[in-house]
């Protein structure tokens, strides 16, 4: 769309991403909005803004940006200042043309239609009219439509006139992973529309993702930022399992990163890409086959972080259904780091248990069995002690639990990321060799912690991220 439209939709993400939020208890289950019947039935894309400032979703969003120290001022001068560009105001020119909702469609043809019911009509013909591209204007259902053409407003007509989105099956499926209340929902046909984009990239076949449909959409909560992704794959590659290996993790870890299930997913990357193609070159590269290493993260994993000098440690925990053959695979590209480092695989004992370590790059890093159903590698001198070890571990902090609790974290999970946003200053520090501004610094503390959780099984999996600020 021209820059009007343009305008609306750029206010619309910056306002939502700002200020969205989510609370440490799982958000009802979404429904599709009324406005969807404003979608015709072979819409690429439907999205829904809401712009209502009297809103309970724009009162908690307000009251997140005063928690994070400079945020609110930063971007009340970063949308004054875009609006200033275009010799506007958002409240003589924005707020009042707006209305409550405002809506987002994509049509087959590849147009975007924006729509709204304004609190004044007279305010959106003068933001209109200020434009440096013509736009064109109509009422549609008592909503007014803006377009780049009047052909495209035609169009748009026709399609609506042929069904629309309103009662879809899978319209409704998407919506139901993305929260009741929310400052943004949006549904893509990912399966129609990757195909024209490829074309448009002078694809011939096009492009398959293998993804039907994908949604999103971004909340206002009490206590953080929510987000939700639906997605829907045909043939059904997700799978759950039990998250045993977290609790092994040291608490002190600032990141984690969790897998398993994942046997399905290898078996599809082996058969939708030619690894024969790519087989040798990673083989003398690593001395191992793609097989073995694909093998490797077929069962259950998780990678973390952990503060460290002079860098962070990174240890990674594989659990897969063949311990044996992942160990040779791990003890076997160990050996071919040493040669090619013109070094040796040097072992010994610790606390009972071989340790192998090899140095590359200046770093050492180590590699073991755990209670021989698991391998560990890590760059951390006491990594493999800590991981052991009886001690405090991450599943019992404070910080994880509320994380996950508000993803609703049971006993299976399809993988999960999880990150202690201010623990990780120090490490940031320690990285960059300096510090953080003071303000950035102040900001980040704010920020307790961020987990993103992936659930389902089949055909439908639900992405669920929550950022929670301190109390």
């Amino acid at each position: 769309m021209r820059r009007a439209i343009l305008l609306l939709a750029a206010l619309g993400a910056a306002l939502s991403l700002a200020a969205t939020g989510c609370g440490g208890v799982a958000e009802q289950a979404g429904t599709v909005p009324d406005s969807a019947s404003l979608a015709p039935a072979d819409a690429l894309a439907y999205a829904t803004v809401t712009t209502d400032e009297t809103s309970d979703q724009w009162a908690r969003a307000e009251d997140l940006l005063h928690r994070l120290p400079g945020a609110k001022g930063d971007l009340t001068d970063e949308v004054a200042r875009a609006l200033e560009d275009e010799g506007l105001t958002w409240k003589d020119d924005v707020a009042p043309a707006l209305g409550p909702e405002v809506v987002f469609v994509v049509t087959a043809d590849r147009k975007t239609i924006v729509l709204t019911k304004p609190d004044d009509e007279a305010r959106l013909a003068a933001l209109v009219a200020k434009s440096d591209e013509p736009i064109v204007q109509t009422t549609v259902n008592g909503w007014s439509a803006l377009a780049e053409r009047q052909e495209d407003l035609t169009a748009y007509r026709t399609a609506l006139a042929r069904g629309t989105l309103a009662g879809d099956d899978a319209l409704e499926t998407a919506f139901e992973a993305l929260p009741e209340e929310a400052l943004v929902r949006a549904w893509v046909d990912v399966a129609e529309a990757t195909p024209q984009l490829g074309r448009q990239l002078g694809q011939a076949q096009g492009v398959d993702l293998g993804i039907d449909w994908l949604s999103a959409g971004l909340a206002a909560e009490d206590d953080g930022i929510r987000l939700a992704v639906g997605v829907r794959t045909p043939g059904g590659n997700g799978t759950e399992y039990e998250p045993t290996l977290v609790s092994k993790v040291p608490a002190d870890a600032v990141a984690a990163l969790s897998f398993g299930g994942t046997q399905k997913m290898v078996d599809e990357i082996e058969r939708r890409i030619p690894l024969q193609d790519i087989a040798g070159k990673v083989e003398d590269l690593t001395g191992v086959s793609v097989g073995g290493i694909l093998d490797a993260f077929s069962g259950e994993g998780i990678v973390y972080v952990r503060p460290g000098t002079p860098a962070p440690e990174v240890t990674v925990a594989l659990k897969p259904p063949d311990a044996d053959a992942v160990w040779q695979t791990v003890d076997r590209v160990a050996h071919r780091l040493a040669a090619s480092s013109g070094t040796t695989v040097r072992t010994t004992t610790e606390d009972g248990r071989e340790v192998s370590a090899v140095v590359t790059d200046g770093t050492t890093v180590r590699y073991a069995r755990i209670s021989g159903d698991t391998v560990l590698v890590t760059t951390g001198a006491d990594g493999i002690r800590d991981f052991a070890a009886d001690g405090d571990k991450l599943s019992g902090s404070d910080a994880y639990r509320r994380a996950m609790e508000a993803v609703g974290l049971g006993d299976r999970t399809a993988g999960f990321l999880y990150v202690d946003v201010d623990g990780l200053v120090p490490v940031v520090n320690g990285l960059s060799g300096g510090r953080l501004s003071t303000d950035d610094e102040a900001l980040v503390e704010q920020i307790d912690a961020f987990v993103l959780q992936a659930t389902g099984t089949g055909d439908s999996q639900t992405l669920t991220g929550f950022l929670r600020l301190n109390d």
